[in-house]
């Protein structure tokens, strides 16, 4: 049996950014000796394949390439539970899943940033101060040697709310200068024309991002705690989600077909600060825009997979957009989670409300 322990040393020791130096004085050897294993030119010795399998948090049989498969396909289908327990698990049942992946592959970044981004949530509904140091550790472990980028600058953002909202402003700014500034990212480099016949695709795959980066942002804006929540912003509020609106369909155009659920989430916040006014008809014109935009979502999720935008600054790009940064409902349609909203008390006063009911009863036939 050809025997790859070499190759599968250099390769755990570069998923897990540590020199040979380091792992030669872990395991009470020279750096030649790791050289000369991953170069094929000899192996360990068997007592060290039990410190060499400590050392990485795998089995003796991972690193004699038994069971790798398996192992990826385990790892494979926990990230796959943490993506569906993002969308519908509590935040505790989420927490207690992480908790598990981690004891059993304890290197595995995407674990860690994972269940950091719950132990965040958490911390945010509870403000338990004790959760502070395990997210940092979390963060900051996965900061230091995970070379997945995406991963990474996940853990950075983490990092820089936490230090944010419990105002350790030298932290925070210090994290996001670990960020690339906006003008050096990877989309606008493409956008200018590297001589490989995509530049147009690349033009509008930045364009896709900066629209939706920048509608969001103009929705969350309405939501962020600089800007009281009373009667005096309610009105400016209503304002920016509507100028939200309009750029989605200003790049788009009718055929919005994903983003027809930032423009379902828009209308619903619209109503909210409508109801808090008393404008019951001005909030129930909005329910029935974020109804429409909420199955238009659902219909496009099942017939436009794979299908071209229309619009002639997006017509390159499909839907959806072929990347692993893309994310979308799939536990739920975006129908079942505009009905848990309108469950909320404040639309108590017009749930009777022939209009109202009708929305209620288009949502139901597409929830899920």
């Amino acid at each position: 049996m050809n025997i790859k322990i070499g190759a599968i040393i250099k390769r755990l020791r570069a998923e897990n950014n540590i020199t040979q130096e380091t792992l030669a004085t872990a395991i009470g050897v020279t750096p030649q000796a790791i050289s000369r294993w991953e170069a094929e030119g000899g192996y360990p010795d068997i007592e060290l394949l039990p410190s060499l399998a400590d050392f990485f948090s795998v089995s003796t049989d991972e690193l004699l390439g038994y069971k790798l498969s398996q192992r990826e396909e385990a790892i494979a289908n926990i990230k796959e539970e943490m993506s569906r327990l993002a969308e519908v698990g509590r935040i505790e049942e989420r927490i207690a899943f992480a908790r598990d992946a981690i004891s059993r592959f304890p290197a595995d970044f995407e674990i860690k940033e994972n269940l950091a981004v719950c132990l965040y949530h958490l911390w945010e509904d509870t403000q338990n101060t004790e959760l502070i140091k395990e997210i940092e550790n979390l963060c900051s472990s996965v900061v230091t040697d995970c070379k997945d980028e995406d991963t990474r600058y996940s853990a950075i953002n983490i990092l820089i709310n936490l230090y944010g909202k419990t105002k350790q402003v030298e932290k925070a700014m210090q994290a996001i200068d670990l960020l690339t500034p906006m003008k050096y990212c990877r989309e606008a480099a493409r956008s200018s024309g590297i001589g490989d016949g995509n530049t147009e695709l690349y033009i509008q795959d930045e364009i896709d991002k900066l629209t939706d980066h920048m509608g969001t942002a103009i929705s969350n804006y309405t939501l962020s705690n600089d800007l009281p929540n009373d009667p005096s912003t309610w009105d400016k509020k209503i304002e920016m989600l509507t100028i939200s609106n309009q750029l989605y369909k200003m790049i788009y155009g009718d055929n919005l077909m994903f983003y027809h659920v930032r423009l379902s989430r828009n209308y619903w916040l619209i109503s909210t600060f409508q109801m808090a006014q008393g404008k019951k008809d001005e909030a129930l014109v909005s329910l029935e825009r974020m109804c429409y935009h909420a199955l238009e979502y659902d219909k496009s999720y099942v017939n436009n997979h794979g299908k071209y935008y229309t619009s002639v600054i997006t017509d390159k790009l499909i839907y959806p957009e072929p990347d692993k940064d893309f994310h979308e409902l799939r536990e739920h349609t975006n129908s079942y989670h505009m009905l848990e909203k309108l469950q909320n008390k404040r639309y108590d006063c017009i749930r009777q409300n022939p209009r109202f009911i009708s929305v209620i009863e288009s949502l139901k036939e597409y929830s899920k």
